[in-house]
C-alpha cells in the first residue's frame, strides 16, 4: 500500500507466510488410515501432522482468503502491527492477495521479491545470469510486481536448500546486486538442519551486503550455538522463527536434510543466553506460519503465537519488557528501513 515510516511499523513479526503453496513438496508415502494426496487437515489427522507435517498435501496450502483474514486478526488483536510475508517465486506468492489482507485488515504487510529453493526454480531462473535475476528484483522494488503496483519492501526469501545448488548460489548472488540498488533489506532462508547460513551470509556480505540488512533465518531448529555464534560475529540478523513448531518428525518421514524441531522452551533459552551475552540488537521474532496446522483453525497458535505466549515465557526466563520490545520493534524497524 506505498513506502511508510519506519517508526510506523510496531510490533512486527518479521517472517510469516500469508498465502502459501509448500504442495510441490509433498511426497506420497503409505499411511494407515489416511490418502495423503486427498485428505483434508482435521482434528483426527493432527496426531500424524505432529509428527510428520508434511503427510498431508492440504497442510502444505494456505489460499483460503476468509480463514487468513481471521487468522491475520488474532495478531492484529494482540497488539500485532506489521508482518513480512517471506513467500517468493516459486511457493505461490499473490501481492493482490496481500493487499486486500492489508487494506481490510488495516495492518502493515511487507511482501518479498526474490527466487526460493532450487527445485523450485524454473527454466528461466536455472538458465538466467544473476544480473538477469537482479533486474527482476529490482523492478519489483521499485515498480511493482507480476504487474501489479503492489512493491516489494524486502529481498527474500532466498531460498538454500538442503543441497545448496549452484542455482541457488546464483540467486543470492542477484540478490546481492538488486541490494546494491535499492537498499532493500534481504532474507536468507536456510535448510534449517544445515550450517549453509554461514556460506550463504558470506556470499551476500562479498556481494556488497552490510551486515545490518542481512538476516539468516530458520536458526532455531537445532539450536545450534557454535553455527548461531558464528553468524552473530558476521554482524548480521539471526532469526527465531520456528515458534510453534515442536514436532519430532518419525524417522520414517526424515528425507534427506530433513529432521526433528526444538521445542519452544529451548528457543526462549538460548535467546536469554544470547541476550547476556550482549546480543540482543541481532535478534528478530516470529512462527514462520507456512501450514494449516500452524493456524488456530486448525489446532495451532497462529501469528500471535509470540506475542500471546512467548513473551511471557521470555519474561519468566529473565528477558526483560525493553528487550523483547526491542526484538519486537526497534530490530525489525532498523533491519527493513531502506535509507
Amino acid at each position: 500500500m506505498g513506502t511508510i515510516d519506519k517508526g510506523r511499523l510496531g510490533v512486527t513479526s518479521t517472517h510469516e507466510h500469508v498465502y502459501i503453496d509448500l504442495s510441490g513438496f509433498y511426497h506420497e508415502k503409505e499411511q494407515t488410515g489416511y490418502n495423503g494426496a486427498a485428505d483434508k487437515v482435521e482434528i483426527s489427522a493432527l496426531g500424524i501432522l505432529n509428527r510428520d507435517p508434511y503427510a498431508l498435501r492440504d497442510n502444505l496450502l494456505l489460499a483460503d482468503e476468509s480463514e487468513q483474514l481471521e487468522e491475520l486478526m488474532y495478531f492484529k488483536r494482540a497488539g500485532g502491527c506489521s508482518v513480512v510475508d517471506a513467500t517468493s517465486v516459486g511457493i505461490n506468492r499473490n501481492p493482490e492477495k496481500l493487499r486486500r489482507a492489508a487494506e481490510k485488515i488495516g495492518l502493515n504487510i511487507v511482501c518479498g521479491t526474490g527466487y526460493y529453493v532450487g527445485p523450485t526454480h524454473g527454466d528461466w531462473v536455472k538458465n538466467a545470469d544473476a544480473r538477469e535475476l537482479a533486474k527482476v528484483m529490482i523492478n519489483e522494488i521499485r515498480n511493482g510486481i507480476e504487474g501489479t503496483d503492489v512493491r516489494a519492501g524486502v529481498i527474500g526469501e532466498i531460498g538454500v536448500s538442503e543441497y545448496f545448488t549452484e542455482s541457488e548460489r546464483k540467486t543470492l548472488q542477484a540478490a546481492a546486486l538488486a541490494y546494491r540498488e535499492t537498499g532493500a533489506p534481504v532474507m536468507a532462508h536456510i535448510n534449517p538442519w544445515t550450517e549453509y547460513g554461514v556460506e550463504a551470509a558470506r556470499t551476500l556480505l562479498d556481494g556488497g551486503v552490510k551486515p545490518g540488512k542481512l538476516c539468516v533465518c530458520h536458526v532455531d531448529v537445532e539450536n545450534k550455538k557454535p553455527y548461531i555464534d558464528e553468524l552473530l560475529d558476521m554482524g548480521v540478523y539471526v532469526e527465531f522463527d520456528n515458534f510453534g513448531k515442536e514436532y519430532y518428525v518419525d524417522r520414517s518421514a526424515r528425507r534427506f536434510g530433513y529432521g526433528s524441531f526444538a521445542r519452544d522452551e529451548a528457543r526462549v533459552a538460548l535467546i536469554a543466553e544470547l541476550i547476556s551475552e550482549g546480543r540482543l540488537c541481532q535478534l528478530l521474532l516470529s512462527c514462520d506460519v507456512c501450514l494449516k496446522t500452524l493456524l488456530h483453525r486448525y489446532g495451532g497458535w497462529g501469528y500471535d503465537h509470540v506475542l500471546t505466549n512467548i513473551r511471557p515465557m521470555l519474561l519468566e526466563a529473565g528477558v526483560t519488557s525493553e528487550a523483547i520490545e526491542t526484538m519486537l520493534v526497534s530490530n525489525p524497524a532498523r533491519y527493513l528501513d531502506v535509507k
